[in-house]
């Protein structure tokens, strides 16, 4: 999915246009509701804070709990299946979802529970940094998001200021079996901020890369995801993968996958990848 144009500022909550009604309050007693955000394709009005919160994706129940709003996480928790059952029990004033949620289940949600819906997209930083925000305006923490949203810009301003003069490198990252990440999606936003060169592309398939072919697009830094569980031995005992330049090079890393997800956390991510992109640029 491409990157949604956006207008944020890097330590501003959304002004009028962004948020599609209001402003940034100013003080406690300032009037934030009714609000209007803009949730996917479809504008998404509320007269008040939601008080009934359900998940439907674990990077968005991150989002919720970072905000201070945790209590008021009701229903099931986020997994790969909804419980509509359970759900429509949980009585949510309001759903929030990820960007791939399946359409036909999320209308049907709806339907059960007659919440409003909020979708978090999450493929880049600052469509990360809009779900904050955003999200701080549907639960009544608007201060807590412009404070998260200002420690990811701090960290990505720190990144900048060390590789201001590094030059980028081509970098492969393993999700698992060889699968890696289209330019197109969170990962690929943060490699290119942290000075590296994506050999998947913008055209990477949900499928492995054979050998052979990495061989031909030959990285200068093997990245392996925490859960695909792979190290540098096991592309060492590899025929074909132990001539990749990065293998003989030794320049292998893991990345934490959790860092890596659309939550408040993600400047740490990039902070992580930016050092084991250029460890010589942060020592």
């Amino acid at each position: 999915m491409g990157r949604v144009a956006l207008a944020l500022t890097a330590v501003v909550l959304l002004a009028t246009t962004a948020c599609g009604e209001r402003a940034e309050p100013t003080g406690t007693s300032a009037r934030l509701y009714p609000v209007t955000v803009q949730s996917a394709e479809r504008p998404l009005v509320v007269s008040g804070p939601a008080e009934r919160i359900a998940v439907l994706d674990a990077s968005a129940e991150s989002l919720v709990r970072a905000l201070g709003a945790g209590t008021r996480i009701v229903g099931p928790p986020p997994s790969g299946e909804i419980d509509f059952a359970a759900l429509r029990r949980a009585k949510p004033d309001l759903i929030v979802a990820a960007e791939d949620t399946d359409e036909r289940n999320l209308s049907r949600a709806v339907s059960l529970t007659h919440a409003g819906v909020y979708t978090a997209q999450g493929d880049s930083i600052r469509q990360v940094e809009r779900a904050i925000t955003e999200l701080g305006l549907l639960t009544d923490r608007p201060v807590t998001a412009r404070a998260l949203v200002r420690k990811i810009e701090a960290q990505r301003r720190a990144v900048a200021a060390r590789l201001v003069s590094v030059p980028r490198v081509k970098v492969f990252v393993d999700t698992g079996f060889f699968t890696t990440v289209s330019d197109q999606s969170l990962i690929g936003d943060l490699i290119r901020e942290a000075h590296g060169e994506n050999v998947g592309g913008e055209s990477a398939s949900a499928g492995p890369i054979e050998p052979a072919d990495l061989l031909e697009l030959d990285p200068d830094v093997y990245l392996a995801t925490s859960d695909s569980m792979l190290t540098l031995a096991d592309l060492r005992r590899n025929p074909k993968l132990r001539k990749l330049k990065a293998v003989r090079q030794k320049r292998f890393g893991t990345v934490d996958v959790t860092l890596l997800q659309a939550g408040p956390q993600i400047g740490q991510g990039l902070v992580q990848l930016a050092r084991l992109l250029h460890p010589n640029a942060f020592r």
